[in-house]
């Protein structure tokens, strides 16, 4: 018997696709419910339901844009970059590219401590495979 509950869990569980859906299913279903009987009680919940909705999905939409995946520290003096933090660890140089400006890359995977050298004026480096910016500095 409970293999059967658990079977019929992890079907629910299946169909459920999203949290966000199932705040938005909930808050409809308390809104129409609200409309017959418990007035202010469902009007509540499901208002509290569509709350929490919005803020998951501002949630999620704010984490994948936290961070660069690599944060430098420029030195004009020695015309270099080096890679300070890296919040992506599987990234290589060959899948980066010089947009603006001119540098030598390392080669490699990128770890902390690696040098860019030889940069001159608007130097920007870009992360092919997912297009974002690594960082843009300006060397003149």
């Amino acid at each position: 018997m409970d293999l059967d509950v658990i079977e019929k869990l992890k079907s629910i569980q299946k169909k459920i696709q999203s949290i966000e859906k199932l705040f938005g299913y909930a808050w409809i279903i308390c809104w129409f419910t609200a409309i017959w009987i418990y007035h202010i009680q469902l009007f509540i919940t499901g208002l509290f339901c569509l709350f929490l909705s919005i803020f998951i999905f501002e949630r999620t939409n704010i984490k994948g844009k936290e961070k660069l995946p690599v944060l430098f520290s420029m030195d004009k003096n020695t015309r270099t970059l080096t890679v300070q933090k890296i919040y992506n660890s599987n990234l290589n140089w060959e899948d980066n590219e010089i947009c603006s400006g001119n540098a030598t890359l390392p080669s490699g995977p990128i770890k902390e401590g690696d040098v860019v050298v030889n940069c001159n004026g608007n130097l920007a480096l870009r992360h092919i495979p997912t297009n974002t910016l690594m960082g843009a500095y300006n060397f003149k």
